[in-house]
């Protein structure tokens, strides 16, 4: 995953010039880039103020307010536990295993199972739905039906992961069958099942281990959730959606992957799942074109006739948020990554679509102007946005308005002390009095250390460009 802001936490903004914050050692500041920075509760409140062995087998391995938006994907994480999760549980011990004696009474049909194989669940390779189909045949008589979903559900999210070359099904249908049975209490052995699939007993051995290995690596608990969502009622946009909030809340960096690309593969143009993508990226220039690719999405969702109709007015519409967000993360994208005019047009453009600005792009669009000594926008914009806002990027950023229009006054010395009664805890990281974390904080609060840690992340590249007036600050 790409770090969230890659600069040094040792210091704040040198006063000879160099970055301490945003700038990786020995790197100049117009060098460092930062692939994406989002988080929609803080945007949410800042806007109120604004691999092949003997058998042939590889071994290589929907929308809500943003106010709304984490309570709603905590509520939809509530869920049954499966017997794939149950998997999980042999490993980790950590809870008794469910008897095969409390299972429902089975609602499925071997026609439906075999539909879901065919039409519902993506496959990575020809011969994997086969095999699924294969499974389904040699359990149908021996399991019920919820336990041979649970068999398809396991096969296909381990064989869309480490695409193993099948030349031998019954290598792969034995380790699934055998992992299940132990689950359930049917204490079918290993030599049964080398009987019944002829195979050996150690191939049955090395499979189990694998599919163990593929469960420690990315997490088997939502699977089940996400066929039953696969299957269930509503539209390729709301099925999409649901499996967003599921990837909103995995801890894993590979499970949040495979949930936003499966989204995707169900509804091509959600900006949320693309924004997701961009945020695990390993690299800036992935994590961009994951955002440019997002906001084309969003566009082509909401259409032309939409911007037209609502400009001026976007965030009080619902589905228009996951494109502002995603806009507003390309933007802060260009900006790290020292493309200050592009920042400014998307940002720009996110001020004409929502004139409230909600999500407060008009912090880093003064920040912008002033990097590129478009003074006279910047105080456009500070007039416009700044009356009543008691917001520390505004306080800070008058006082770099006024030394780059008329260098150390009186008016300066003025600034500096409103700004430090805005919030006094700016200087301390700007100056590199106090060491900054690695990440920008979840929330702010109007004064406290969190808004001043968020401001001078957000602004170092602004800071970094007027040494003089740090050393100036730092007498004062």
């Amino acid at each position: 995953m790409v770090p969230l802001v890659p600069y040094n936490t040792a210091g704040g903004v040198g006063t000879n010039g160099a970055m301490g914050v945003g700038a990786a050692p020995g790197v100049p500041a117009s060098e460092n880039v930062i692939p994406v920075v989002s988080n929609v509760d803080r945007d949410s409140e800042r806007g109120s103020r604004d691999n092949v062995n003997e058998d042939g087998d590889l071994l290589n391995a929907a929308d809500v307010s943003s106010a709304d938006y984490d309570d709603l994907h905590y509520v939809l994480s509530a869920k049954e536990p499966s017997a794939v999760e149950s998997v999980l549980r042999l490993i980790s011990t950590e809870q008794p295993v469910q008897e095969a004696s409390i299972q429902p009474e089975s609602k499925l049909t071997l026609t439906k199972l075999k539909k879901m194989v065919a039409q519902e669940l993506k496959w990575a390779h020809p011969a994997h739905e086969q095999l699924a189909l294969q499974l389904i045949e040699d359990m149908r008589n021996q399991y019920e039906r919820e336990l041979i979903l649970e068999a398809l559900v396991l096969w296909n999210g381990y064989s869309r992961q480490t695409r193993p070359t099948v030349k031998k099904t019954g290598s792969f249908c034995a380790a699934i069958e055998y992992l299940l049975s132990e689950e359930y209490g049917f204490n079918v052995s290993k030599d049964e099942l080398a009987v019944k699939y002829e195979v050996t007993t150690a191939t049955i051995s090395r499979k189990v281990r694998e599919m163990f290995n593929y469960i420690e690596e990315y997490g088997m608990g939502g699977e089940t959730d996400e066929l039953m969502i696969l299957n269930s009622p509503g539209t390729a946009k709301d099925k999409a959606q649901a499996l967003l909030y599921k990837a909103m809340e995995a801890s894993s960096s590979k499970r949040r992957i495979q949930l936003a690309e499966t989204a995707l593969e169900m509804y091509s143009d959600s900006s949320d799942a693309y924004l997701i993508l961009a945020e695990e990226s390993d690299n800036e220039s992935d994590a961009r074109a994951y955002l440019k690719a997002g906001i084309a999405a969003g566009e082509r969702e909401l259409g032309e006739l939409f911007f037209e109709k609502n400009k001026g007015d976007f965030w009080g519409l619902h589905e228009t948020r996951p494109y502002i967000r995603i806009c507003k993360s390309y933007a802060e994208s260009c900006w790290f990554g020292g493309d200050a005019e592009e920042a400014a047009q998307i940002l720009e453009h996110i001020l004409e679509l929502n004139t409230e600005d909600n999500t407060g792009a008009r912090y880093l669009l003064a920040a912008v102007y002033l990097y590129s000594n478009q003074l006279k926008q910047a105080e456009q914009l500070l007039e416009k946005y700044g009356k009543g806002d008691a917001a520390a990027a505004f306080a800070y950023d008058q006082i770099i308005l006024e030394y780059k229009k008329n260098g150390i006054t009186s008016q300066l010395k003025m600034l500096y002390r409103v700004a430090r009664g805005v919030n006094k805890h700016v200087p301390d990281y700007l100056l590199g009095l106090k060491r900054l974390p690695h990440n920008l904080p979840d929330f702010v609060g109007m004064g406290d250390s969190d808004e001043a840690i968020e401001y001078v992340i957000m602004h170092s590249r602004l800071w970094a460009n007027v040494p003089d007036l740090l050393k100036w600050m730092l007498k004062q």
